[in-house]
């Protein structure tokens, strides 16, 4: 651990800034995890792009597909392959508890930065607050690893900003990614941005929430390396001149993206999106496996692979 349990608020505020990724789960031609093809990515997120830090195996990393084992694997291959080139925030959230605990100490007995864990599910039964509160202190209570709260609608609801304040006072939790509507997320930044970092995850806002909002780093989709190559950086780009005061120029970079971000939307299948993503980084010369995604997603056809590459080839990204 680069902190302790008391300094792990005040770590992340200092450290916990810039662009971040949401890392995707490249899969052989068996459907095994690709582990060369996932370090691959990772360096070249370090390397050729100078990530902050990746969101590992998240929703976007198809975890609801693999075993805890193969969940823990990717945990080390990142951390391993990242070597300290950028933060590694590990997602061990998991239906049963007990299982989110286990992956969590391992997280941070393999030297993970943070990890990330999700609104809980309710089976059967009415959400309630004082059950999310719990089981998140629950969990807290037993590490001693920053926790990087996702408060999302994949569980059939969002936790309120009063209920996120509550949960940004317990010791070890460090940051909220906040997928709700823009005056959920300004109340929650109100009501928790002095103890934790708050993300908006979307790239289009992000201009206007490091510019105006005071929003620290956006964290994490993957946003970060389909909109950017090894040949042009515009997010780095524009990141950076925002952070230095150059205002004008960093717009200037941000509307250049457009064009990029409109080639992606156009060829992005709704029910398909992982396997978008994937084959679309794949023609960046990022490792997608041929857009595989485990059942079941469905996988892209040879038409739709076809457009995406052609999109990509427009972009001025390759």
């Amino acid at each position: 651990m680069k902190y302790r349990k008391s300094e792990a608020k005040k770590y992340a505020k200092a450290n916990m800034r810039g662009v971040w990724g949401g890392s995707l789960t490249p899969f052989t031609p068996k459907y095994e995890i690709d582990e060369e093809g996932f370090r691959h990515n990772i360096r070249y997120c370090i390397d050729a792009l100078q990530l902050g830090g990746m969101y590992v195996n998240a929703l976007q990393g198809e975890s609801l597909y693999q075993t805890i084992s193969e969940r823990k694997r990717v945990f080390k291959l990142a951390v391993e392959e990242s070597n300290g080139g950028m933060a590694i925030l590990a997602y061990t959230s998991d239906p049963a508890l007990e299982n989110a605990l286990d992956m969590t100490r391992y997280a941070e007995e393999i030297g993970a930065d943070y990890v990330g864990i999700v609104n809980p599910k309710f089976y059967l039964v009415p959400m309630t607050d004082e059950g999310v509160f719990q089981y998140f202190k629950y969990i807290a209570d037993r590490v001693n690893i920053g926790i990087f709260v996702l408060n999302q609608m994949e569980h059939g609801y969002l936790m309120s900003p009063e209920l996120l304040s509550r949960i940004a006072d317990i010791e070890n939790v460090v940051g909220i990614k906040n997928i709700g509507s823009p005056p959920d997320i300004l109340r929650s930044r109100i009501l928790c941005g002095d103890k934790v970092v708050v993300s908006d995850s979307s790239e289009s806002n992000w201009f206007m929430n490091l510019t105006v909002k005071g929003q620290e780093a956006m964290i994490a989709d993957p946003d970060p390396y389909c909109l950017q190559s090894r040949k042009l950086r515009l997010v780095k780009e524009y990141t950076d001149l925002a952070m230095k005061g150059e205002i004008t120029r960093a717009w200037e970079a941000y509307k250049r993206l457009e064009p990029i971000r409109r080639a992606l939307n156009m060829v992005m299948v709704r029910t398909k999106s992982h396997a978008v993503y994937k084959y679309w980084t794949q023609c960046l010369g990022m490792a997608g496996g041929d857009g595989r995604v485990r059942v079941p997603h469905i996988e892209l056809t040879e038409a739709e692979k076809r457009a995406i590459k052609a999109a990509v080839e427009t972009t001025g990204l390759v």
